[in-house]
Parts: C-alpha cells; structure tokens; sequence
C-alpha cells in the first residue's frame, strides 16, 4: 500500500473513531456529559421575579430574529418593526418581573452543538437572535424537544444546570405540536376519522416526547413550574377556510386535537407543578369558529380606540394573523395578557397583570403606522 493510501486511510479511521466517540456520548448523554459548571456566586432571583424558559416552534419565535427570519416579507412584511411576537410583548410590558434572558445571537450550527453536547459544553443550535431562554425554533418537531437536530429541552436543561438556584419558582412553557398536527395532510385524515392511524400516531408521538421533556426538566429542577399550551387548529387560519365545510368534517378534527390537549392534561394532572393551559377555547372567545355547516362566521375583535381585527391574513395589525400565516402583533398582545393571568392562577405567581390600556398603549405604534400607510396610498398622486 503507497504512502498516500495509509495516510488517506488513517485519516478516514480517525475520523471514524471520532464520529463513534460523538455518537456514543450522545446516546447516552446523561452517563458521559460533564455537567456544566454552576454559575459562581448563582443566588435566587429578587421576589417577585421569575426566569421563564420557552421551548416550541415558530408560534413562539421572536420575530425581530435577524439570523433565521431575515426574509424581507417575513413576520409583517412592511409593518415588521411593529409587529412584535408574545415574547416579546412580556420583555417590554413585564420585562422587570419575568426574565427571559438577554436578548442577543446565541447557537451554533449543529455540528459544533453536537460536538459541544459531547464534551459537556453548553451545546445549542440552530443559530438565532432571541431571549437567551427561549429555545423555540421555527418548524419545530415535537420529536426534536429530546432529538437532533434541535434537543431543545436537553440543552435547556443544560443551560438551567448552571443556576439551579435562579430556576427555583420558574416557568419552562413548552408550546408545540402545530407542526406535528395540524399539517394540512393530517387535518385532512383527522376530518375523516379522528381516531385513524396517522392521527393516533402523530398525537401519540407528541404527548410521548412532550412528557418526556417535562421528566427531564421536573427530575433536574423539582422546585420549577411547566406550563403546557395546547394546540391551535389550522382549520381557523384563512388560508384553509375553503376546506372541511361540513359540520362532521370540523367535529372531527376538533375530536382529534382534544385528544393531544387530553394527553396534555393527563401529563399536568399528577404534578402540581405542572399545569396546561388551552389556546383554542382563548381563540374562540375572541375571534369565534365555523358555523354549524362547518363554513367560516368569524368575528371581529374591536379594541379602543376604534381597532377592528377580523380573522383574515395580512401583515397590516387590523389582520389576526400575518401574511406569512403566523400570529399578528394583536393576536399576541392578548395572548401575553391572557398568559400572566394564566401563570398567576396555575402557580401562584404574583405578576402584574396587563390592563386592557397597557394592551392600547403598546398597540398604538403599530396602528399608527397601518393609519400612516393608508393615508399615503390615498394620497393623490402629482405631477410635476
């Protein structure tokens, strides 16, 4: 064999042995990994203040992510520096009482993650610009809370390991399985039967992962809270309103996404440290459902000083949801005042709530500049 060949072939070996090395720790991460070193001098937070930790999909992205969401018709289009996602919308309303974590670029690619990961450094990818604690990636699987490429929930817990003390009281809100569930594919089988075998094997999936992600957070942090969001239904977003009108067709799918809340429930119901919390009794309050032949009767949501929001699609805030099909900068104010009434009845917290004027206040800029746009486009043109 020439010189060539046994270099090249001990190249190949060693990067073998090391690919092997790597899988090896990963696969049993919790046997091999270091645990990161415990911040010095780590106390509990000041009363009256909490850590919140996210892990989810897009529905809980910060918008004004430059790294992942840099497209320029992304989350609001034109109206984008107004458009502001739910946690954002608690850092600038409740940013004194709930500490997310410094806003900045945190998360490597996957392959230093995992190398990280495996050495027992804090691993995290994809790269993105966020709350130091908010690990929600957009497209988010269930299946990536625990697994590659994401590992959410691990290396938060990773993260957390280091200042167990400021986690005690805390909140880790996991909200996902939109990606999971409510694809069109999916609601298409759940119309039909709500109990077949994609659904029961999507939802299964999902609670599976989710309730392994709450183990892991409630073994290493006993002392800290997790909230469950349930699911939303895409058959309430404007681009599936031509679809499933029949009143069997809707019944169905509502049958199929109570049975991932019900899983949600049955996981909050042993630990009192775990709570669940649903999103499309929160929907239909506000902006309603489908009539009884399955067809779209939304209403209209009226806010001082005049605002009407319908359930349409656009990037203008009189739109519930945004042209690129996520929630609009409406939709999350309320959801972010509904969310610390919710933290406070499920775990006592104490956190101020947002007053309906709070909720105008913030909401204004972006009104300003939808009522701004209109009065150009109706301005009369000249010529010179």
């Amino acid at each position: 064999m020439s010189r060539l060949r046994r270099a090249l072939l001990l190249v190949f070996l060693g990067g073998l042995t090391l690919a092997g090395l790597i899988y090896v720790r990963l696969a049993g991460a919790d046997l091999f990994r270091r645990p990161a070193a415990t911040v010095a001098g780590a106390t509990p937070l000041p009363p009256g203040r909490i850590r919140l930790a996210v892990l989810g999909d897009s529905d809980s992205q910060s918008y004004h992510d430059t790294l992942r969401a840099a497209e320029p018709n992304a989350r609001g289009g034109a109206y984008r520096a107004t458009t502001w996602q739910w946690t954002e919308v608690l850092a600038r309303l409740r940013g004194d009482q709930i500490d997310q974590g410094q806003w900045g670029a945190w998360g490597t690619n996957r392959y230093r993650a995992y190398i990280d990961d495996a050495f027992g450094r804090l691993g995290r990818a994809p790269a993105k610009e966020d709350y130091r604690y908010n690990f929600a990636i957009s497209g988010a699987w269930c299946n990536q809370l625990m697994g590659p490429p994401m590992r959410q929930a691990t290396r938060l817990v990773a993260l957390m390991d280091t200042e167990p003390q400021a986690w005690r009281g805390g909140v880790v809100l996991i909200r996902i399985g939109i990606n999971d569930v409510g694809a069109h594919d999916v609601l298409d089988d759940m119309s039909r039967d709500p109990n077949g075998p994609l659904t029961t094997s999507k939802i299964n999936g999902c609670i599976g992962e989710i309730g392994k992600a709450v183990e892991l957070i409630r073994k290493h942090h006993p002392d800290t809270n997790v909230l469950l969001i349930g699911v939303l239904s895409n058959a309430d977003w404007s681009g599936e309103f031509d679809s499933w009108q029949s009143a069997q067709a809707i019944a169905n799918i509502d049958a199929g996404l109570n049975r991932f809340d019900a899983g949600l429930r049955k996981l909050a119901a042993t630990d009192r440290h775990v709570a669940f919390l649903g999103d499309r009794a929160w929907f239909a309050r506000l902006w309603g459902t489908r009539d009884d032949h399955g067809r779209p009767a939304y209403k209209t949501v009226h806010l001082s000083p005049g605002w009407a929001i319908s359930n349409t699609s656009g990037d203008d805030p009189h739109n519930a949801a945004t042209s690129d099909g996520h929630a609009g900068v409406v939709w999350n104010t309320l959801w972010a005042q509904h969310l610390v009434l919710s933290l406070n009845a499920a775990f006592g917290l104490q956190i101020k709530p947002v007053t309906d004027a709070e909720v105008v206040r913030f909401l204004q800029p972006s009104f300003d500049a939808s009522e701004r746009s209109a009065s150009q486009a109706r301005a009369p043109v000249t010529e010179n």
